[in-house]
């Protein structure tokens, strides 16, 4: 069917090419004539020149009318857009009727407000608005819908236009405003900025867009206000403040902008016509939070070129387009790197199109149908041959490079050189490559012969080749670097004979090896001696001589000539220049008779007529590579020249063996390949690899071979990889990587995935179940974050409510608490969390609601003031329980718990107002209890909506709420309404039931207020949260174990951040979930004292039971909880999970570890990750318990418990330490501070003498080892420490203000379950104050002595150093007479110490303090580490007798800023020379900290003192060398040399050279030497295989390169000197000619057809057909001619050979086809 369609269109085209008379109307189609409407009509005009208009076609039905389908048809046309003067064309259609006058009267006529119901009315509005009419039912067409869309109005009707402009066509801008875009030429930018402005710093910059960007929302939340910079691409700058909510023109560019109370929000839909920075101005002192989208441009973008010029005038050619980086803001092209550095950027393909389709002059006009007539292929890549690798061999290799050319073919196959864009359309090939990337040759030496004497002193040799990477004997290693090839040896037994009267060297074996072994020099670069051949033999017989010739020779590189040179030039040591040689013994034997010699003569020359001749050879053992031959001996009759018998000759005259090279050329190339490498694997599918190349035998004999380019072996390559072990591999374990620990520290938990997989031959992974794989199943969990984190402030326990009813608040007091790495929390002393953020200290809590009570109008106004919240409620209908008189509200008796369910149970019954995460398949009733109405109206909803009754959900007639069977759609949030009251409970499910259904619910958390019920809404600043939430496990009764208090807060901070809308209610559950799943049984559970001897001393476990269905089996290690052993017994017995110290008094140690599971789980122990084996000291039993038998320090480490079955395995670990007794570091070195600055701190350790002045600030400390932890205490020999001490938490003492009264004995005692340890110092106090009786007080402490801090209602908070005195003072006026009450984070003064006394308190008293100013001042003495916390002042005041309360929080400032030593002089001479005196931060023992941890205190200013203000010695003073003056080669650079002064007045003066004489003067100019010159380098000409230029002629070519020394590439060289790159030469390839082929048959019968043929490009020898540019330079014989010119007549016959074609597709309806194929036709019944 394909191939009818062929020649059907080859026919269409015939038949149209052929003269007709064209109709007026187009040609209907065959799709028009079966629906029966006629063929289009042509296009009308379109109805606007520009802006986008449109036009019609028409159509006429031929059915009479009744046609399916319109007759008229539109598309957009003149979409170009109109200029800017000629204004909007619904306008123009406006202002046509200012001239016509409206109800007698003439307006100025504008458009009205986009109408959405009448888009295409011409409705128009006068000036000023005062009147809207509609002028004209339609607008033109073209008119656009609206201003801000294509779309656009044809025939009164709007139709959607896209972006492209055409008629539903569907296009779409992209958010980077592409019409049909892909949005990959914009990125999106979002983010969020908070600026903190201050007064000081009033204006910030948040964000920056460049020009561009589009689609802006910014939002605002705070009192600052929005300044917009705009920035035109000319440079001008617009700076707009947003104040009031409107519209905006800011740099070209509308925006919108609305304010609210709190909230700014900024739109624009772009893009900006310039760049835009947005900055903050200062409004107020709340922070203002910026949250920002829009989408920014990519500066550096893809554009398409448009398309190059044609690459031919006619005949068809094509044309080519590229892309080119471009820069959207300056319109500028840049290389391609920038548009690379955007992965969006993708860069187009280059479009190809044809062009210049029209026949040439000379041609006939005779288009060629046979798509194989014309060839013309697109330009290449011509690519020339590799130049020679930089370097022979190495490790690293070296570089090679080759030309590369666009080149084009033309039709007569000849080439040239075209741009490069003209072949983008394929990627350009390498240019520089790196090779010869092997080994170098080096000396192998095999092994050392024998000795060559039985005794004593002797020689033995060795063979040394030079061996390549492929392990092949080669020449080319350094022969100063080859290994000696003969040495001494020594035979250690005594010789007992005489000495042999031949020299080792002669005997003929050793002899022959060694002239063999003896290498063959030949002449080199440097001056070597050359040795000739050697001599004959001096004798025939015996011992005898052999000379030769040895000259001092060099290799001329250039001419390829040898020169000999004197000896002395030759540096080596001369070879020899004789050696001994012999033949064997001599025939002639003394002591023979004469006569019995000549009868030998006589017998010899009968012998004589027989002897040894070579005959022929043997045939070759090789056809190439050098085989060989071998010369055939026969024993021939001299006289008949016959072979006779071998016996007949003299077999000890035989000739030795001669042998001949045969075939010395080289073999042909062929593949060589190595041995397969082992399998890469045992199992699964392996690869074995191996390696091919093409070699070329070079010698048989020496199996030298040469390896040759994979191109000249013909055969297939063999497969250098095949698969090896196709078998499956048995099952293991396959480990996941460890998941990220549940916590940062504070002990978490890790876990991973471990599952049994097999590989499979065919390469895939089968997973099996856990029985498969025979091992134990790898750990999956562990314990991460051991270590303690970081103190923080948390709240203690609330504080009763401030009212009995109403609205009122509750306090707490902050606690420092640390997760220590055990997972327990500890409380720590409040200094430690000093500068911490606090938590919420205040909140609300809801008691029950007020009565009503007649008051009067001033007691009224202070109960509101107070607690008392205003609110108005609808009363419900009288009940019981309601009192006339009495506004009451419904009261919800709710309870705010969090329901945990650890085990299954049939039916719970719950209260309204809590959460619940309970276990699927549990039946529920919520409970909702109200007072004070009818429980019958009692209505529940579900996330918002009404719940319908059914089976699974029904309200009982007490208001309670059914659930049966819970299921993970009973998920969500039920609200129980009793009239204006409700509150809510969260239902939530827990374990692997409500994970596999996979739905959640959709409902969004409730928001805060409807926690709270209706009645008693309450808006306040404060946090609103559940006062008394606590935490209730299911079923109720009796528990074995509670949750650990730090569980408990974990589930309820979880549980108020999912009700606060912070999380989702299904994130809360999975991470209860997830919480009480994997932390360990110790870190979960605390065991309830009542039921210890029920319990038996077991821990519940979350995970069994969560899911003991589905777990049941997996073995558990039961964790006991159990009180610390005491150190000194000597057998110790502990359970898994805890740990213990062992002394000199433990006898034996024993570590439970009891597991349950089935099968029976089986027990292993690890010390330190090492797996434990049996020893007569450590062994353990059945039941898993470990037992050490006399401990050693050795057997310290972590102990690990494993319990493994087929389902799953279980671990704990216990940790064995040897207890230390303490031990102090002490120092004997004495300390003093003479030479210090008064006032100073010192440091130093126990153990020594310390001499101090007064006013100095000590640190004494104690440094201590042991274990456990000791803990250190510091007392003084015969008294108290005194005021001024303090024991610091590091164990350290430390001693403010030293005075007369510390001096004395000091001693630390450290003190563990072990024992103590104690060392003393001696403190003196040298010197007493100055001279004149009163103490030198720095200013500062006089003003921190003087300083008061004021108390206030908000609270302030201050930083106080110890030893500086603390004076609070309330908010009074100086006349207050009411009593002032002071007290100490929320206890009164006296419940915390007694007023300061006259005698002095001694250590570990409380508080100590006096009233100063009537009570209106508070002084505090801060040498006491306690004295930090919250004071509080209440009095009432005068005017109003209100209360007023006012407070203050003291923290322990333990760091300060102190000066320090002086810098050095910045100058020695001149005006620039300065001192500065450093600034240390430094903490309370003296100790210098980071500058940052000081940034909370105000910085001191230190001033500079100018220093060596003088004049500086003249020096020289020399300017930047000037560039080279060559770019290549030798040049000179400069630079400018002066004598010059410094003043202390920081002039410069010049002066002359002689005052600069003392100092060498620097040179002015030197010698440069640039870049050495690039030059033309050549490669190596290419193979002889070009375009034929004649019969034998073609071409051959080579790359010619600009390149520098350094292998760079140049484009600098001088073209006049540049080589050929092109020559021609010689090959029989160019042997071609055309042939032509048989003429196929006539086009027509008659008439004037064509005929046309093939002709093929064909090498003459083998007539292998070429491509048709090899035959180019023939002339080729034409491809078609004219045929059957007779006349057709008038008779009805077929004139074209197509009409079977015609009859079968049934086209003879067709007059023309009619005409053509008459004779066809006239048979075809059809037809009629």
């Amino acid at each position: 069917m394909k191939m009818e369609s062929i020649i059907f269109w080859r026919a269409v085209f015939i038949f149209y090419t052929l003269p007709s008379v064209q109709a007026s109307r187009m040609t209907r189609s065959d799709e028009a004539r079966d629906i029966g409407w006629d063929a289009w009509g042509s296009w009308s005009e379109c109805s606007r020149t520009c802006g986008g208009g449109a036009s019609y076609s028409l159509r006429r039905c031929l059915n009479g009318g009744s046609c399916d389908g319109k007759n008229i048809r539109y598309r957009t046309c003149s979409n170009m857009d109109c200029p800017a003067e000629s204004g909007d064309f619904r306008a123009q259609q406006c202002s046509a009727h200012n001239d016509i006058k409206y109800q007698g009267v003439t307006y100025e006529w504008f458009p009205s407000p986009y109408d959405p119901s009448a888009p295409c009315a011409l409705r128009c509005q006068t000036k000023g608005r005062s009147l809207t009419v509609e002028l004209a039912p339609k607008v033109l067409d073209g008119t656009r819908c609206r201003a801000d869309a294509y779309d656009m109005c044809i025939s009164g009707v709007c139709q959607e236009v896209g972006c492209d402009r055409q008629l539903a066509s569907g296009a779409r801008e992209d958010n980077c405003g592409v019409c049909g875009g892909d949005g990959s030429t914009c990125r999106l930018v979002r983010g969020q900025a908070l600026p903190h402005l201050t007064p000081e710093q009033s204006m910030k910059t948040v964000l920056e867009m460049p020009s561009g960007s589009r689609l802006l929302r910014l939002n605002a939340k705070g009192p600052d206000v929005i300044v917009i910079e705009a920035v035109s691409l000319k440079g001008r700058v617009e700076e707009t403040s947003l104040v009031s909510t409107g519209s905006y023109v800011i740099g070209n560019t509308s925006l919108d902008f609305q304010r609210g109370t709190d909230r700014q929000t900024l739109r624009t839909h772009g893009p900006l016509n310039a760049d835009f920075i947005i900055k903050m101005k200062y409004g107020g002192s709340k922070d203002t939070v910026v949250q920002f989208l829009f989408y920014q441009p990519i500066r550096y973008q893809w554009r398409e070129t448009d398309f190059f010029p044609c690459s031919v005038t006619c005949g068809g050619g094509y044309q080519l387009n590229s892309a080119e980086c471009t820069d959207i803001r300056s319109n500028q092209t840049l290389p391609e790197h920038h548009c690379n550095s955007y992965p969006e950027n993708t860069k187009p393909t280059p479009k190809l199109k044809e062009c210049n389709m029209d026949p040439c002059p000379e041609s006939d006009g005779f288009k060629e149908v046979l798509p194989y007539d014309h060839f013309q292929p697109l330009p290449r890549w011509e690519q020339g041959p590799w130049t020679q690798c930089s370097v022979s061999c190495g490790q690293g290799g070296g570089w090679q490079v080759r030309s590369m050319l666009c080149v084009e073919e033309d039709t007569q196959g000849q080439f040239s050189q075209v741009e490069e864009w003209k072949c983008t359309h394929s990627p350009r090939p390498i240019t520089q490559q790196i090779c010869n990337i092997f080994a170098c040759p080096q000396w192998v030496a095999m092994e050392w012969s024998q000795c060559t004497v039985t005794c004593g002193h002797g020689l033995r040799y060795r063979v040394v080749l030079c061996i390549d990477h492929r392990g092949q004997h080669i020449g080319g290693c350094e022969a100063s670097l080859k290994p000696h090839v003969k040495e001494d040896c020594l035979v250690p037994i005594a010789c007992h004979k005489p000495r042999e009267s031949l020299p080792v060297e002669a005997k003929v074996p050793w002899l022959k090896q060694s002239h063999e072994l003896e290498e063959q020099r030949t002449a080199t670069e440097d001056p070597t001696f050359v040795p000739g051949p050697w001599s004959a033999c001096s004798t025939t017989c015996g011992p005898g001589r052999q000379n030769r010739e040895v000259k001092c020779q060099v290799l001329l590189s250039f001419t390829k000539t040898e020169v000999d040179l004197p000896e002395e030039e030759c540096d080596e040591e001369r070879p020899h220049l004789e050696r001994p040689c012999n033949h064997g013994p001599c025939t002639k034997v003394p002591g023979i008779s004469s006569g019995l010699q000549e009868h030998e003569s006589l017998n010899i020359q009968t012998k004589e007529l027989y002897s040894w001749d070579y005959r022929s050879f043997t045939v070759c053992s090789a056809t190439c590579a050098a085989g060989k031959q071998t010369a055939v001996v026969r024993c021939v009759n001299r006289k008949q020249g016959e072979e006779v018998e071998d016996s007949l000759c003299d077999s000890s005259s035989k000739p030795p063996v001669m042998i001949r090279i045969c075939y010395p050329e080289p073999c042909p190339p062929r593949w060589e390949v190595t041995a397969w490498t082992s399998c890469s694997a045992s199992c699964g599918v392996g690869i074995q690899t191996r390696s091919v190349f093409c070699m070329r035998l070079l010698s048989v004999d020496q199996q030298d071979i040469l390896t040759v380019s994979e191109d000249e072996c013909r055969e297939f390559k063999p497969a250098i990889l095949q698969p090896c072990n196709q078998v499956d591999c048995p099952p293991a374990w396959e480990t996941e990587p460890w998941q990220q620990c549940s916590q940062s520290c504070g002990g978490g938990v890790q876990v991973r995935k471990v599952y049994c997989q097999q590989l499979l031959s065919t390469g895939a992974h089968r997973r099996l179940g856990d029985g498969a794989c025979w091992e134990g199943k790898p750990a999956t969990n562990k314990g991460c974050s051991n270590i303690d984190c970081l103190p923080y402030l948390s709240g203690g326990e609330w504080g009763k409510c401030s009212v009995s009813c109403g609205l009122g608040i509750q306090r707490r007091e902050p606690l420092c608490r640390q997760w220590t790495a055990m997972g327990n929390q500890v409380t720590l002393a409040r200094e430690l969390c000093s500068g911490l953020p606090p938590p919420p200290l205040v909140r609300i809590c809801r008691m029950m609601a007020c009565p009503k009570q007649e008051m009067r109008p001033k007691e009224n106004q202070k109960v509101l003031l107070k607690n008392q919240v205003r609110q108005t409620v609808r009363r419900p209908p009288k009940t019981r329980g309601y009192e006339e008189g009495v506004k009451q509200c419904p009261l919800l008796m709710d309870l705010h718990k969090i329901y945990i369910q650890t085990r299954k149970e049939k039916r719970l019954h719950l209260t309204v107002g809590g959460h619940a995460y309970l276990l699927p398949n549990t039946s529920l009733v919520i409970k909702c209890p109200v007072r004070r109405f009818p429980k019958a109206y009692i209505r529940w909803l579900k996330d918002g909506r009404p719940l319908p009754s059914s089976k699974h959900l029904g309200i009982t007639k007490f208001g309670s709420l059914k659930i049966q069977f819970l299921a993970a759609e009973d998920i969500g949030v039920y609200k129980c309404v009793a009239g204006p009251a409700s509150d809510i409970f969260t239902l939530q499910l827990i374990g692997s039931d409500s994970k596999s259904t996979g739905r959640l619910s959709t409902a969004s958390p409730p928001k805060w207020e409807d926690m709270l019920p209706s009645c008693h809404r309450h808006h306040s600043g404060m946090e609103l949260i559940w006062p008394g939430v606590s935490v209730s496990l299911l079923p109720p009764g009796v528990q074995e174990a509670l949750l650990q208090p730090q569980v408990e807060e974990r589930l309820i901070n979880i549980t108020l951040k999912a009700d606060r809308g912070e999380i989702q209610q299904e994130q809360a559950s999975q991470l209860i979930s997830s919480l009480l799943t994997h932390m360990s049984a110790a870190q979960l559970w605390t065991r309830t004292t009542g039921s210890r001897e029920q319990a038996k001393d077991r821990l519940p476990n979350w995970s069994e039971r969560s899911s003991s269905e589905t777990y049941a089996n997996r073995p558990v290690i039961i964790r006991q909880r159990q009180t610390h052993p005491l150190a000194f017994q000597k057998n110790i017995n502990i359970s898994i999970g805890h740990s213990t110290l062992l002394t000199n008094t433990t006898q034996s140690l024993t570590i439970r570890c009891p597991a349950e599971g089935f099968p029976p789980p089986k027990i292993s122990w690890t010390k330190d990750g090492t797996l434990l084996r049996h020893t007569d000291r450590v062994s353990w039993d059945s039941s898993g318990g470990l037992h050490i038998l006399q401990p050693r320090v050795s057997d310290r480490g972590q102990y690990k418990c494993t319990a493994t079955n087929t389902h799953g395995s279980d671990s704990e670990t216990s940790q064995l330490l040897v207890a230390e007794p303490p031990a102090i570091a002490v120092s004997w070195r004495n300390v003093s501070d003479h030479g210090l600055v008064l006032g100073h701190s010192l440091r130093s350790t126990v153990g020594g003498q310390v001499s101090v002045r007064p006013g100095a600030n000590l640190t004494l400390d104690c440094p201590v080892t042991g274990v456990p932890p000791p803990t250190v205490t510091w007392n003084k020999k015969n008294g108290p420490l005194g005021a001024t001490a303090v024991s610091l938490p590091s164990g350290s003492l430390w001693i403010g203000n030293v005075s007369l009264h510390n001096q004395g004995h000091y001693s630390c005692t450290a003190t563990n379950a072990i024992g103590k340890s104690t060392a003393s110092t001696v403190l003196q106090v040298s010197g007493q104050y100055p001279a004149g009786g009163s103490r030198v007080v720095p200013v500062s402490q006089e003003l921190n002595r003087r300083r008061v801090l004021m108390a206030s209602h908000r609270g302030t908070s201050v930083f106080i150093k110890p030893g500086d005195i603390l004076r609070i003072g309330c908010p009074v006026l100086a006349d207050h007479k009411p009593p002032v009450l002071w007290d100490y984070n929320n206890m009164t003064l006296k419940e915390v110490s007694s007023p300061e006394q006259s005698q002095r308190p001694g250590p570990g008293q409380g508080l100590q303090y006096r009233m100063l100013v009537g009570g209106r001042v508070l002084e505090v003495n801060t040498l006491q580490v306690k004295f930090s916390g919250r004071y509080r002042c209440q009095t009432l005041i005068n005017s109003t007798r209100q209360m007023l309360s006012a407070w203050i929080y003291a923290h322990i400032e333990e760091l300060s800023w102190r000066f320090g030593e002086w810098s050095t002089c910045s100058a020695s001479c001149g005006n620039r020379g300065s001192w500065l005196r450093r600034i240390h931060c430094v903490s309370l023992d003296g100790k210098v900290v980071q500058p940052t941890m000081c940034q909370h205190i105000p910085k001191p200013i230190t001033s500079p003192v100018t220093c060596n203000r003088q004049d500086c010695p003249p020096r020289w003073l020399v300017s930047e060398w000037s560039k080279c003056s060559a770019s290549c080669g030798g040049g000179w650079k400069r630079r400018q040399v002066s004598c010059q002064q410094l003043d202390a007045r920081g002039a410069v003066r010049t002066l002359t050279a002689a005052a600069c004489e003392r100092t060498s003067q620097p040179t002015d100019s030197e010698q440069c030497t640039a870049n050495n010159c690039p030059t033309w380098v050549t490669s190596a000409w290419g193979k002889c295989s070009g375009r034929c230029l004649g019969p034998t002629a073609t071409i051959q070519k080579r790359s010619v390169i600009c390149q520098h020394a350094n292998g760079s590439s140049y484009t600098d060289c001088d073209l006049r000197d540049r080589p050929a790159s092109v020559r021609n030469c010689s090959s029989d390839l160019c042997d071609i000619q055309w042939r032509p082929g048989a003429w196929r048959a006539c086009t027509v019968v008659c008439g004037s057809g064509f005929q046309s043929r093939r002709v093929d490009c064909v090498h003459r020898r083998s007539g292998r057909t070429l491509a048709d540019q090899h035959c180019a330079w023939l002339q080729q014989p034409p491809t078609w001619q004219h045929c059957n010119t007779t006349s057709c007549g008038s008779e009805c016959k077929d004139t074209t050979q197509y009409c079977s074609v015609v009859k079968r597709l049934k086209l003879c309806y067709l007059d023309m086809y009619q005409q053509r194929c008459c004779g066809s036709c006239s048979h075809d019944p059809d037809s009629t």
